[in-house]
């Protein structure tokens, strides 16, 4: 077997199942982007399948790993990390893991979805690559009742001037503490001379953040500020854009090889349970007992749910603000909106 059939038959054993790509990035979700560079960088040889572009896909279905040979899947950034590692992380690294996380993380969110900067920008990149109804080219009742249920959760995700300096001063502090890390290893990756997992998690983040954020939002602005890290980035940006090219000549059998093939799309029957689910956390996130950077943990989850179920529902904008009540039983809020629903379905096929 020749080398070009050799690596062919590689991409088949290996799929990488994500989010959509958008420019010449793979994927534009951070957790898929993050595995694909992680895979790419441990020199396994994976095709690239896109999710499909349809609203009933559920958060945290990607990115999967699919073996094919071993007909395994791996489900997440962490079961595909473990599934591809070699060595331990070190507890330097896990540290400085957990640092991004909880103090870079939060402020992505809250610029991604709630920046007012980036609204216009970000809103257009999710109708685009997932098909978020984000845009009145989808049935004006779709449009509307997912921008309610938008609405609901953003007033329940609102913060205030001072709560929103603290996210992003934590932010700058880490960007600081990364920008430290690069300069005192004196190597080309946060984690060293090797593209380790931390390297994974910041540049994916940081890609996203270059490639769809605005240039006047203020977590690019801080970013521009440390020079070292907008090196890093680039570097990292231009090896994606070469891979993209390299991806353009080997998309035959991706093109014939849909995520349908390998996954079954979430049935119409459990988008029930993601309503009561994403209802649950709304109540969850409103308790005073969450802390701020855990609210906005739940920020992404929510919001997308959200528009999941608006896509779902066809009821009055008008009707659904004051028929749900935050006092209402959970159950009962998902049967008011299925009661809507078959109202106004009803009415269309009548008036029809």
């Amino acid at each position: 077997m020749d080398t070009t059939s050799s690596k062919q038959q590689e991409r088949e054993n290996l799929i990488l199942s994500v989010w959509p790509n958008c420019n010449h990035l793979p994927t534009v979700d951070p957790a898929c982007l993050a595995a694909s560079l992680w895979l790419r960088a441990q020199g396994l040889s994976y095709s690239i399948v896109n999710a499909n572009r349809q609203i009933s896909m559920i958060f945290g279905t990607y990115p999967t790993l699919h073996d094919i040979v071993n007909k395994k899947h791996y489900v997440g950034f962490e079961s595909i990390y473990e599934y591809s590692r070699t060595l331990n992380p070190t507890a330097d690294e896990l540290a400085l893991l957990a640092t991004f996380k909880r103090l870079f993380v939060p402020a992505f969110m809250h610029s991604q979805w709630l920046d007012e900067t980036n609204k216009a920008s970000f809103r257009t990149l999710y109708h685009y690559t997932i098909g978020l109804p984000t845009s009145l080219f989808y049935i004006r009742k779709k449009f509307s009742s997912a921008q309610t249920w938008f609405d609901i959760i953003a007033n329940k995700c609102s913060y205030s001037n001072e709560q929103q300096n603290t996210i992003y001063a934590d932010a700058d502090r880490c960007l600081s503490i990364l920008e430290d890390k690069l300069a005192k290893n004196n190597q080309q990756f946060i984690g060293g001379e090797k593209f380790s997992l931390i390297d994974a998690w910041v540049s994916s983040y940081l890609l996203v953040l270059v490639h769809f954020a605005s240039e006047k939002s203020r977590l690019r602005t801080l970013l521009t500020q440390h020079l070292r890290l907008v090196d890093y980035i680039q570097r990292i940006d231009e090896e994606q854009l070469i891979l993209s090219k390299e991806r353009e000549n080997v998309t035959s059998y991706e093109a014939t090889y849909t995520d349908s093939n390998i996954s079954t799309p979430p049935a119409q029957a459990g988008i029930e349970q993601s309503m009561l689910d994403v209802i649950t956390q709304l109540r969850q996130l409103n308790s005073t007992s969450l802390n701020l950077n855990s609210k906005i943990d739940r920020l992404q989850y929510l919001i997308i749910g959200g528009f999941i179920i608006g896509a779902f529902t066809t009821f009055n904008n008008n009707n659904e603000k004051t028929s749900i009540d935050n006092n209402m039983n959970d159950q009962d809020i998902v049967k008011i909106i299925y009661e809507n629903d078959q109202v106004k379905r009803i009415e269309a096929v009548r008036n029809n």
